[in-house]
């Protein structure tokens, strides 16, 4: 209950918006290329996202914020 009105809150007539938790961003991604022969799982830097990659599944779009850190296990190649 609200005290200053005895009134619940759920049922107030103008309730306050709730703040957005995180903006959406755009989704910027880059095609990568895996080079290796068995299967690899490997998460990105920068949003965690887990990525699984092997010979028959070498190719696919991953956040270009990760592109960074799976190019340089020397793993990946970038596919323009």
């Amino acid at each position: 209950m609200n005290e200053q009105n005895d009134v619940p809150a759920a049922y107030r007539a103008n309730p306050a918006p709730l703040p957005e938790s995180q903006p959406k961003r755009p989704a910027v991604v880059s095609h990568l290329v895996y080079r290796g022969k068995g299967t690899v799982i490997i998460a990105g830097t920068c949003f965690r996202r887990v990525y699984v990659f092997s010979p028959k599944e070498s190719e696919q779009w991953v956040d270009t914020e990760d592109v960074g850190a799976l190019v340089n296990t020397g793993l990946f190649l970038i596919r323009r």
